[in-house]
């Protein structure tokens, strides 16, 4: 019995990774100067974006790329009448590459924002995908979707009270950081990375 919990146990972290390859090829120009849009929420939870656009937004400076502050996008977005990530699909790349000066525009979705819990058994997923589009031409210059979760199981009363509690309570935010962080892992360092 205690074999097959290790066996398990070691399934569930093996499976907790998905990941979609990048799409570098050759002809491909990497930017320096790329746009972070607000997320689109494919979630029922309304804060992932508040939580997400940050996360990417760092990540992208991190890298070694220039990018329009969060505020400055969202004023630019709001003096063109979009308050809403879906509305943003009515500029091409081309469009808000001009509009924001910026060489590419990276739009971001996110695919699961959840938590489940079974009896023995509690989860939380965070699902995001990335696309990067020239705003020169609108060439897809790289996509990827990573998703991953963190998984619990209990094997007493006790432990069944504490994964439900820290199940329902614990913040997202550190498995959001994990998952962009890992998603960006192999992304090309951009030409301010010092």
């Amino acid at each position: 019995m205690k074999r097959f919990f290790i066996i398990l146990i070691g399934f569930l972290f093996i499976s907790s990774c998905v990941t979609i390859p990048k799409n570098f090829g050759p002809g491909k120009i990497m930017p320096d100067s790329i746009l972070v849009l607000p997320p689109m929420n494919n979630t029922v939870d309304m804060k992932a974006p508040d939580v997400v656009w940050p996360i990417v937004h760092y990540n992208i400076t991190e890298r070694g790329y220039q990018s329009p502050p969060i505020d400055t996008v969202k004023q630019v977005l709001e003096q063109h009448h979009i308050h809403y990530a879906g509305e943003i699909n009515i500029y091409s790349p081309e469009e808000l590459g001009k509009m924001f000066h910026v060489d590419a525009v990276l739009y971001t979705t996110i695919t699961d924002w959840s938590t489940t819990w079974l009896a023995l058994y509690a989860s939380q997923t965070v699902g995001l995908q990335f696309v990067l589009k020239s705003a020169k031409d609108g060439q897809l210059l790289w996509e990827n979707h990573y998703k991953q979760t963190e998984r619990g199981l209990a094997f007493s009363p006790k432990q069944m009270t504490e994964l439900a509690v820290g199940a329902a309570l614990s913040p997202y935010t550190p498995l959001a950081k994990q998952v962009v962080g890992m998603a960006f892992a192999r992304f090309p360092l951009g030409p301010y990375k010092k």
